[in-house]
């Protein structure tokens, strides 16, 4: 299994802080945000690591590889240099997906930052043989509808995704940190030929359960989404808080 992390977005919502720095390389308790992605990927058989970015971030994230030796670290861009031209997470791998290997991937989004571990997920996998998603349980209804609704059934297979939802079903989340077989992640073209949106890698999630078996992975402890400044702020402060105690 290899392990694909996306980095080709902007941040714009989170500017000035990542004009000319990804969000994944910011740094929370001294460290860059991906790099507690890659201590989750030191407990598991993975030792191939693709980040998928774009030209304008690419000097960064190869600066930042100069220093990792655990990992074989393969920099893939899109042909993009500012939030204008950007592909969209979805659009971005449907076009890097026939260069990959005919492998199984684990797919994180490199703003995610978790406490759990990911062996569990990864043996899942194994069992199902099928595309799996992380699931959280949501805290509020607010959170469901800035994320996902999945409904599971008893042999966790997703039955119902709703990307968005004004009206959620379920207070359980779909998050990005997929595992998926080669053929799966193949198919996102296919989703984009019928007209899916090119953003929000969560789309293609609710398509693909609704053209074969996928399934939930309850993932324990707490996830945190880098999606704004003031959640940047409060994560960096409570890593710190923990890091000083």
């Amino acid at each position: 299994m290899k392990a694909l992390i996306l980095a080709g977005g902007y941040a714009k919502r989170m500017w000035p802080l990542t004009k000319d720095v990804p969000k994944p390389l910011l740094p929370i308790a001294g460290r860059p945000a991906i790099d507690y992605i890659l201590d989750k990927l030191l407990e598991v058989n993975i030792n191939t690591v693709i980040i998928s970015t774009n030209q304008r971030f690419k000097p960064q994230f190869e600066e930042w590889r100069r220093n990792k030796q655990a990992f074989q670290i393969e920099i893939s861009t899109e042909d993009s240099r500012d939030e204008e031209e950007k592909l969209g997470a979805t659009k971005a791998l449907a076009e890097l997906s026939p260069k990959l290997d005919p492998d199984d991937y684990i797919i994180i989004a490199g703003d995610n930052i978790f406490t759990a571990g990911i062996k569990g997920m990864i043996d899942f996998y194994n069992q199902k043989k099928a595309p799996v998603i992380a699931v959280i349980k949501a805290e509020s209804v607010e959170e469901v509808m800035r994320g996902s609704s999945i409904i599971l059934e008893k042999d966790m297979r997703i039955t119902s995704f709703e990307e968005k939802p004004s009206k959620p079903r379920s207070m359980l989340i779909g998050v990005c940190i997929y595992t998926m077989p080669h053929k799966a992640i193949l198919r996102a073209a296919e989703y984009l030929a019928e007209d899916g949106k090119k953003d929000e890698l969560g789309n293609f999630a609710a398509w693909l359960c609704e053209k074969e078996d996928v399934y939930g992975y309850m993932l324990e402890g707490r996830l945190w989404d880098i999606g704004t400044i003031e959640s940047y702020e409060r994560l960096n402060e409570e890593f710190n808080r923990s890091a000083a105690d």
